[in-house]
């Protein structure tokens, strides 16, 4: 029995490697080469990309929630960061889809936060301590970062988008 699973995957192969061959041979002189296009990576539409960056915010949000030993206060600050985000990534999204600050707040919702704060929750309690200032300081950042963005939102500050972009590039990615 195990011989003749043997002799069909062979027999497989083989029928397969020619036909692969047969059909990806080079084209004859009468013919041309087709040139197809590299596809390019599907891009996500926009409601998608906003439905992945609530969808990690509201995963970040569980999951401080379900950490006992997790800070109240560093909880607040944190949920005061998405409410902003979720206030600001839309409009920006709609209103200033290709400006360098709606990818860095995307970026931020959909992958710093989170990451920032997983980093921090998976530490022992004692490396927690020993962090608890450094956590801290970039949730401010972060905090300040989304306060400011909202307010340019909310006022329209568009020659404020490019400052902005640059500081959290500089800050934030990685």
């Amino acid at each position: 029995m195990g011989m003749t699973v043997v002799i069909i995957l062979v027999i497989a192969g083989a029928a397969g490697f020619y036909f692969m061959k047969k059909t990806s041979g080079r084209p004859s002189k009468s013919q041309k080469p087709e040139s197809r296009p590299a596809k390019a990576p599907e891009r996500q539409s926009p409601e998608e990309e906003y439905t992945d960056i609530m969808g990690m915010l509201l995963k970040l949000n569980i999951m401080m929630r379900t950490d006992p030993s997790f800070s109240t206060e560093r909880q607040k600050d944190i949920e005061n960061i998405i409410d902003d985000l979720t206030a600001v990534i839309p409009p920006m999204m709609e209103r200033y889809p290709g400006e360098t600050l709606t990818y860095e707040l995307k970026k931020i919702g959909n992958a710093h936060l989170y990451k920032t704060v997983k980093e921090y929750l998976d530490l022992s309690e004692d490396s927690r301590n020993s962090q608890a200032g450094v956590f801290r300081q970039t949730i401010d950042s972060l905090q300040e970062v989304s306060n400011r963005s909202r307010d340019i939102v909310e006022k329209n500050e568009t020659a404020e988008f490019k400052t902005m972009a640059s500081f959290l590039a500089g800050k934030f990615s990685s």
